[in-house]
């Protein structure tokens, strides 16, 4: 077999050729360099926003367990007494004073926390904030008002934590 010779290309031809390319290359150059800084600038930007996601997280969960941890210390004295109250060898008397003495210690915290009681016998029934589990009628009485509460609802502010359980009349 015979090697065939190149076809020559005529110097004008080869010279539009390098000329195309030069061209290409002069274009091409500042658009991959602006795409490499843009893909650098996205992956940094992705790479922050994995940062400060970690960071809130970790934040998040640091500043419920300091809650936790301050309110569960609040209980600490309350759950003092009781253990000592139940070690207690005490009349019925002194064992009842101790017990109103702890849970005015355990209304304290709760206050201090902003926690309130609600549902007293008397007030107006509210399907928000109450449930009512017996009905009774009473012509004494007016209408959708609270006669008896087996568990008072508690909120802290508006939030409500747990509905009371009451009966209500009418």
């Amino acid at each position: 077999m015979k090697n065939k010779p190149a076809p020559v290309q005529e110097p004008e031809q080869e010279q539009r050729e390098e000329q195309a390319e030069q061209a290409e290359e002069v274009i091409l150059d500042p658009v991959v360099e602006e795409l490499k800084a843009t893909k650098d600038q996205l992956l940094r930007l992705a790479a922050d926003f994995d940062n400060f996601r970690k960071r809130s997280q970790r934040e998040r969960e640091e500043a419920f367990r300091g809650a936790r941890c301050k309110l569960l210390g609040a209980f600490l004295p309350v759950m003092d007494n009781f253990e000592r109250a139940a070690m207690a060898d005490a009349s019925a008397e002194e064992y009842r004073k101790g017990i109103e003495m702890i849970f005015a210690q355990l209304a304290d915290v709760f206050a201090a926390e902003g926690a309130e009681a609600f549902g007293e016998p008397g007030e107006p029934f509210d399907p928000t904030a109450h449930n009512a589990v017996l009905h009774i009628e009473n012509p004494e009485l007016g209408e959708s008002v609270i006669t008896e509460v087996f568990s008072k609802g508690w909120k802290v502010g508006e939030k409500l934590i747990r509905e009371a359980t009451v009966v209500v009349a009418n």
